[in-house]
């Protein structure tokens, strides 16, 4: 796979990795957000007019929960307009050439509802959930970009899904174990749930899954991440390794914290999780443990002051 990769979101917490660590990151081109609004068609086609693509990576989306939550319903909302049409602006543009350029969408475990009648870990043919109702608005719209992108794209597209995606640093937001590892050393580090399943994605590896998607040009639906886990289990092993401390991290059951903040449960998906099985056979590799991704995480610096 020869030529130029367009990046959108270049400057989150995902795709700024892939910026720094791609096989390919001499060939990105990496427009920031002021450069090319997605929920702006002519923009987008503009760009895409004036470079010879092989590639687009789309990172860029809405992804505070909560902030989304306060716009549930509303489609002129950000989440909706930067989520669904930001991502159907991009592919309504690709699609002249989709013949020879690659669109790789980057998605998320919340398009599935994580409930017990319907009940994660999910593998990558697994059906997204279409009710709202029952996801996170956050998660119902990342489920509406997906199916804009099969939609206009069909088999010519990638997506790819992760969930909680963390690494060793990153200056512009917090994580799913750089957050807790915070707090514990301010001394504010709350319950963890021991009852909620679980997966995360080392960003590393899911950069390392995305270049043998462009480089080798599979299409279809890919999950990248561990295998599943409890918050509780995984912030203790965390905090074992980065701060040699045992028993350090009290246990919450989800029931008994949404009794007593009166949080939706759709908000806090308890049956939740990725299966890799068939992506691992497709791309030719593995995925690291939840305990693999902690030790690795550490050996490169994690929770160093």
């Amino acid at each position: 796979m020869k030529g130029l990769i367009l990046v959108t979101g270049s400057e989150g917490l995902v795709g700024s990795r892939f910026v720094e660590i791609s096989e390919r990151k001499n060939f990105l081109h990496l427009p920031k957000q002021v450069e090319l609004d997605i929920t702006n068609p002519s923009e987008i086609k503009a760009v895409l007019s004036s470079y010879n693509f092989s590639a687009v990576v789309h990172f860029a989306a809405f992804t505070d929960l909560n902030a989304a939550e306060e716009e549930r319903g509303n489609k002129d909302g950000a989440c909706w307009q930067v989520n669904v049409e930001g991502t159907r602006n991009l592919v309504e543009a690709v699609r002249p050439y989709k013949a020879k350029v690659h669109f790789v969408h980057i998605s998320t475990d919340g398009v599935f509802s994580g409930n017990s009648d319907d009940p994660g870990p999910y593998k990558e043919d697994h059906p997204r959930e279409t009710d709202p109702t029952r996801v996170t608005w956050y998660g119902f719209t990342k489920g509406e970009a997906e199916k804009a992108v099969q939609e206009v794209l069909g088999d010519s597209a990638t997506i790819l899904r992760i969930i909680y995606p963390v690494r060793t640093e990153f200056e512009g937001k917090l994580d799913f174990l750089r957050k807790p590892l915070k707090l514990y050393d301010e001394g504010k580090l709350y319950p963890m749930f021991t009852d909620q399943q679980i997966s995360v994605s080392f960003i590393d590896e899911v950069c390392k899954a995305l270049d043998k998607i462009i480089i080798d040009g599979h299409k279809g639906i890919f999950h990248a991440c561990s295998d599943t886990t409890t918050p509780h289990k995984l912030i203790s092993y965390m905090l074992e390794k980065t701060r040699g401390v045992t028993n350090a991290v009290e246990g919450t059951t989800l029931r008994e914290f949404l009794e007593k903040t009166g949080n939706p449960s759709y908000r806090y998906p308890k049956f939740g999780g990725l299966k890799v099985g068939v992506t691992e056979a497709k791309l030719g590799i593995k995925f690291s443990t939840w305990r693999e991704i902690v030790d690795k995480l550490v050996t490169q610096g994690l929770g160093e002051k």
